[in-house]
């Protein structure tokens, strides 16, 4: 191959970005030719005007799935043995499948990734079924692997669009909000807070992010799930999109279920007064009974980290925090868009 570009058996020139050149470098020389030509097929096959990264980028993660292959990919960041492997264990509405289109990388390099993201017939199903009114709520923490800031620019750059891409393909079914949990929990660096009418939808939509180039290099340390009630009779819910969002789980002990119904609803009267002295935080009660280890799951979103410090000190005041097994103080996350949100990731 020249230095700059490569001839196809026709006798035309396919140029090859830097970064292309770079990546097929390191591919152990025994199949190097290999994948040099099914990058150029490929390429070929999808009307490229040259081979870029991302190319190369998709047939590396093509073969490490690929069981009995002659050799693997070696890429920047250590071997493939040194790599997490992919797990098996979100605006504007877009359709079910969404093409994925061009994007710059972070060495301003154009990547196209022209296969699309599709929402499978079990997801369109139940699109097309009639909505039942009831609303889940979901929360998902993922964390890093370290490995991850040691990847290649043109990886992450793919890895991150096609997170991103897989997100945006279920805006439609799905209200979705993102935070980076970066530098304030360690219990991971992304929330992905998620709201629909479908529970399989949910699970659907987290396996595709898992299944994503950045997904290999992610984990689920925790989740949440909550049942929102019957939407039937007013708004569908979605999140405030406030800077900082709170989410707390709770546990109620035996002796709260023990309790006259008259006290426990004296108690929640409390609550109400207390949420009612802080307008400036949203407060979402949501039930995890028979769904998750929590009993609730109290969601609190606002501009002002402070007044979400006072509300749950003003909490831990009232009567009804007697009755409340403290398993999980709740974490804090800051509100982003998700690109951001991947960012901070590092690996730029």
């Amino acid at each position: 191959m020249a230095a700059d570009e490569t001839k196809d058996q026709e006798g035309e020139k396919i140029p090859w970005t830097e970064d292309a050149q770079a990546l097929l470098k390191k591919v152990p020389f025994f199949i190097r030719k290999n994948v040099e030509k099914e990058a150029e097929d490929y390429a070929r096959s999808h009307g490229m005007s040259r081979v870029e990264a991302s190319v190369i980028v998709r047939i590396k993660a093509s073969k490490s799935d690929r069981p009995g292959e002659g050799g693997e990919m070696e890429m920047p960041g250590g071997s493939s043995e040194d790599r997490p492997q992919n797990h098996d264990s979100t605006s504007d509405p877009s359709p079910a499948t969404a093409s994925v289109a061009s994007s710059q990388s972070s060495t301003g390099t154009s990547v196209k990734t022209a296969e699309p993201v599709t929402v499978s017939s079990a997801s369109k199903s139940a699109q097309a079924s009639p909505p039942s009114g009831r609303e889940f709520t979901s929360f998902v923490i993922l964390k890093i692997d370290p490995e991850w800031r040691k990847v290649h620019p043109a990886e992450v750059g793919h890895g991150k669009k096609e997170f991103a891409d897989v997100v945006r393909s279920f805006e439609s079914q799905l209200a979705s909000g993102s935070y980076s949990l970066v530098g304030l929990s360690g219990m991971g660096d992304v929330l992905l807070w998620r709201v629909g009418a479908n529970l399989s939808l949910l699970q659907e939509m987290t396996g595709k992010l898992l299944s994503t180039y950045l997904g290999r290099y992610l984990s689920v340390e925790k989740s949440f799930l909550g049942f929102l009630g019957d939407a039937s009779s007013r708004a569908p819910f979605a999140p405030k999109k406030s800077r900082f969002i709170h989410v707390r789980p709770l546990i109620r002990s035996k002796d709260w279920h023990q309790l006259a119904d008259f006290i426990r609803e004296g108690i929640e009267r409390e609550r109400k007064t207390i949420l009612d002295r802080f307008p400036g935080v949203r407060v979402t009660m949501a039930s995890s009974y028979g769904l998750d280890e929590s009993d609730l799951l109290m969601i609190m979103e606002a501009d002002s980290a402070e007044i979400i410090v006072d509300l749950n000190q003003a909490l831990q005041e009232s009567q009804e925090n007697r009755y409340v097994v403290t398993t999980c103080r709740g974490l804090t996350g800051i509100s982003r868009p998700l690109g951001d949100v991947l960012d901070m990731l590092g690996g730029v």
